[in-house]
């Protein structure tokens, strides 16, 4: 499974949660793929300092929707989220700063947001954001500012698949299916998390 897959797919999945006050800054609106209303929603709630308008906002730069891609803005409005206390946003900027195709390579920087992450997604997973259960996931299965530990990476996809996010079920699903990353096969158990996973929506699940 490529690195990717806990960057794209995971954007498309974007599950965040309301604000406190109950108002979701355009989520809506990109889970209905109305994208223009979610880019002027999460632009609002972003120049309020809501965390999680600031990271919408990025993925709509990051994935061009709605207008041209541009991952120096999304990057501005991932450290934006970041600063603020978003965990996912910290993962990205740490993904960015790797990739140095969009903004320049510095590895230090790198780890520096994949640390940052690690305690932010733990906590928001703790709270019910299965999402970023799954970027928790990432970071020790691909040993990214912690050590590489399988069993902490299939406990957080574990959660994020027992709160019905079609991602986290596919993911350990395909680990248990191919043995990648010294992971035991289990064909049986792979099977019934991917079937979920299907059922959830992940069309790859269903092959």
């Amino acid at each position: 499974m490529k690195y990717y897959i806990f960057l794209i797919t995971a954007v498309l999945f974007f599950a965040a949660a309301c604000n406190k006050n109950n108002q979701d800054y355009g989520l809506t609106a990109y889970q209905n793929k109305d994208y223009i209303t979610a880019f002027s929603l999460s632009e609002k709630g972003c120049n309020e300092k809501n965390g999680e308008a600031c990271y919408l906002l990025a993925n709509i730069y990051y994935m061009g929707l709605s207008r041209q891609m541009d991952h120096v803005k999304a990057a501005r409005y991932y450290i934006k989220s970041c600063e603020i206390g978003n965990g996912r946003a910290c993962y990205m900027m740490g993904k960015l700063y790797s990739e140095s195709r969009f903004i320049p390579e510095d590895m230090d920087q790198s780890e520096a947001y994949y640390r940052k992450s690690n305690k932010m997604l733990t906590k928001e997973c703790d709270t019910g954001n299965p999402e970023s259960c799954l970027y928790a996931g990432a970071l020790y299965l691909y040993s990214k500012g912690v050590p590489h530990d399988t069993d902490k990476a299939l406990n957080f996809f574990e959660k994020s698949c027992k709160m019905n996010y079609a991602l986290g079920c596919y993911t350990i699903g395909y680990l248990l299916n191919t043995g990648k990353y010294d992971i035991a096969k289990n064909i049986n158990m792979a099977n019934n998390y991917l079937n979920k996973a299907c059922r959830l929506g992940y069309k790859d699940a269903c092959r």
